[in-house]
């Protein structure tokens, strides 16, 4: 009986952990999204997430290019979010900003990538 449930608790946390490297490159071209970068543009991406590290859903991104439309995402159950704006968007235009109810944005880190086809940023909020 203990061998068992040994192995199920195995088994999930190897599920858990592949989920989770899936997802550590939530924007990236190796993730299962397509490269539409040479269509769309670059690809914004990141989490949003509180401060102690948790994910949340279904917050509100809001890329804003400086002489352009805004564009606004909801971040899904694991706090991802990924958009673009359009293909000619010069990227140190664009400013990103982050709601949810109930919490209030705390910063904003901007990594660093190889390639100018995504801009990673992550949102980090408090509640209030």
């Amino acid at each position: 009986m203990r061998l068992i449930l040994n192995q199920k608790i195995i088994c999930s946390l190897s599920i858990g952990l592949i989920s989770f490297s899936a997802m550590t490159l939530a924007g990236g071209l190796e993730d299962g999204y397509p490269d539409d970068t040479s269509v769309n543009g670059p690809a914004f991406f990141g989490f949003v997430r509180d401060d102690r590290g948790s994910h949340l859903p279904k917050a509100t991104v809001t890329l804003k290019e400086n002489a352009g439309p805004s564009v606004k995402v909801v971040s899904n159950i694991l706090g991802v979010y990924r958009t673009h704006i359009r293909p000619e968007v010069k990227v140190e235009a664009v400013t990103i900003s982050c709601e949810k109810a109930g919490y209030k944005q705390l910063k904003l880190v901007r990594r660093p990538q190889k390639t100018s086809k995504l801009i990673e940023t992550d949102c980090i909020m408090q509640k209030e």
